[in-house]
């Protein structure tokens, strides 16, 4: 074996664990049978990575014995899961396993173990004219392979993914991207899905002069890279790379999100601390949730500097301030922060163009409130006082005089 295959064969990370497509049950004749799943499944010999496993994505962990002794599987829950993709080539082969041994390995034309043409050419062209089915171990089965790195479960290892069949050869695993992922630069960690995605072909048979349509559902395993345009990839290695790492930053992002809202709907029935506002300040998706959590923060007693901080942050994420006008661009003078906003006389209508952002102006004048220690009820009875109506029905003309006359110490 040459120096530079053994380099080459350094670079690859060792093999933690397999998902598989399906699993082996009882047949009518006492033995077992292979049979499909919908979902994935796992294997390892490692036990705390199928916890892992099934602690991310459903299914009852359990003993199995694999080829080389004892290890653990786990059939999950889901069809689809997050991975990273390196380089390799997921060549499709066919093959001949027996007794544990691979005894043939074929591309349909030379069979590579013996250097010979292809020994299942002539049994399918005679099945072929003779009108019969194969019988299964008769030909190679169609193989393919794949390595990824789940993105989520701890190990610095890769799974390995087998499918056998024509549609899994050719559809499946790499397909029409198998080549490109072949051309990856050393570095390159692709994020992507693998998906079992179902399907579904009709096929017209012919035997014995009868004619019928038979329909065949399967399930193919594939891996989705939707991380990267087609012109990233025009643009060359550095802008494909960048692409990756950007989608990576926002999926990490989303799963931060998403841990965030889980942590707040935890806490959702128990009394807020200091650090559960600030917290879950960034996941909220409206100033109308932001105005939520201020009052239970209030009710709480956690109304601090830091979670007032934290809130209004997300606040002005949620209404960020109007971009400035280009140079030259025909401006109106703005009114001075301290000098409030004419207010709006009951029934007349409103420009919503010019109306100031009521939900923000509301964030903020809570905040006023917060400083001054008036609870909900001693604020809407300030509101109620200065424009003779409640909270709910003034408008943002209201709000920015309400907030301009409570800065200026002229609502007590």
């Amino acid at each position: 074996m040459p120096l530079n295959d053994l380099k080459e064969r350094q670079k690859q990370l060792a093999e933690v664990g397999r998902i598989r497509l399906g699993h082996r049950v009882p047949a009518n004749n006492g033995k077992v049978r292979p049979e499909k799943l919908a979902t994935l499944r796992f294997t390892s010999a490692a036990r705390h990575l199928i916890d892992e496993v099934a602690r991310q994505y459903g299914g009852e962990v359990r003993n199995w014995q694999g080829a080389s002794g004892p290890e653990f599987e786990v059939i999950t829950d889901v069809s689809k899961v997050p991975v990273y993709v390196a380089r390799q080539k997921i060549d499709p082969w066919y093959e001949m396993w027996g007794n544990g041994v691979m005894q043939r390995r074929c591309d349909g034309i030379t069979e590579s173990k013996r250097n010979t043409p292809c020994m299942c050419a002539p049994v399918r062209a005679a099945a072929r004219a003779s009108g019969r089915d194969l019988k299964p171990g008769e030909v190679c089965k169609p193989t393919v392979r794949a390595s990824v790195m789940l993105a989520d479960v701890p190990g610095f290892g890769v799974w390995r993914v087998d499918s056998h069949g024509i549609n899994a050869a050719t559809k499946g695993l790499g397909g029409h991207i198998a080549d490109w992922i072949a051309s990856l630069p050393d570095n390159a960690r692709v994020p992507a899905w693998l998906m079992m995605v179902p399907h579904k072909e009709k096929h017209l048979i012919i035997k014995n002069g009868q004619e019928k349509i038979e329909t065949y559902e399967f399930m193919v395993p594939q891996l989705f890279v939707d991380a990267v345009s087609a012109r990233q990839i025009e643009g060359g290695t550095d802008a494909m790379l960048e692409a990756f790492r950007a989608a990576d930053r926002r999926e990490v992002t989303a799963r931060q999100l998403a841990a965030i809202e889980a942590s707040a709907a935890e806490v959702d029935d128990e009394k807020l601390t200091e650090a559960d506002v600030i917290r879950v300040a960034p996941a909220k998706k409206t100033i109308e949730q932001l105005q939520e959590l201020w009052g239970n923060a209030g009710k709480d007693g956690v109304l601090t500097e830091a979670a007032k901080a934290a809130m209004k942050a997300r606040a002005a994420e949620l209404d960020p301030p109007k971009p400035a006008a280009a140079e030259g661009a025909p401006t109106s003078t703005p009114a001075p922060t301290d000098v409030p906003a004419p207010p709006v006389p009951a029934g007349e209508p409103v420009d919503a163009e010019m109306e100031p952002n009521p939900d923000a102006l509301w964030v903020q004048i809570q905040a006023a409130a917060g400083e001054r220690k008036w609870n909900a009820e001693a604020l809407e009875q300030r509101i109620c006082t200065r424009f003779g109506k409640p909270s709910d029905e003034i408008n943002g003309f209201h709000m920015a005089t309400f907030l301009a006359e409570v800065n200026k110490g002229e609502i007590q």
